[in-house]
């Protein structure tokens, strides 16, 4: 988990992949389908069969004078495979365990789909699912 900013106590999200990466180490559905198989940023080279990146792609902070207000950042997070069906079944699983209102050890995360996109490359189906995160 990460800290508070001082002024007025917006949680800071450098952290914010670990938080995502334990919801959806939380969630049965992801882990029937790929197991514990959720990497930062890139996969290992040998992995195979269905699995999740994440990464933080953008991280703000909203101040006034009284110190920062709101930490707002957006993280994508893939799912890959080897069968469409089962990636976009994995994108479904994924938006359902993230979005909404999330209580991680007393701090409250809204987080909501921002966007999505779906490519094929090097022989595997990518869902592309960015949240923001508030």
């Amino acid at each position: 988990m990460g800290c508070y900013n001082t002024g007025l106590g917006s949680y800071q999200k450098w952290f914010i992949g670990n938080d995502i990466r334990a919801i959806l180490l939380d969630n049965e559905d992801i882990i029937n389908q790929v197991d514990t198989n959720i990497f930062p940023i890139i996969a290992p080279e040998n992995t195979t069969g269905d699995f999740i990146v994440y990464s933080r792609t953008k991280y703000s902070k909203n101040a006034v004078k009284m110190g920062v207000y709101q930490d707002e950042c957006e993280v994508a997070v893939v799912g890959i495979s080897d069968n469409y069906d089962d990636a976009i079944s994995l994108a479904s699983k994924i938006d359902n365990a993230l979005s909404g209102m999330h209580n991680l050890n007393g701090v409250k995360l809204q987080i909501t789909l921002a966007d999505s996109t779906e490519t094929f490359e090097d022989d595997k189906y990518i869902e592309t699912l960015v949240f923001t995160i508030k």
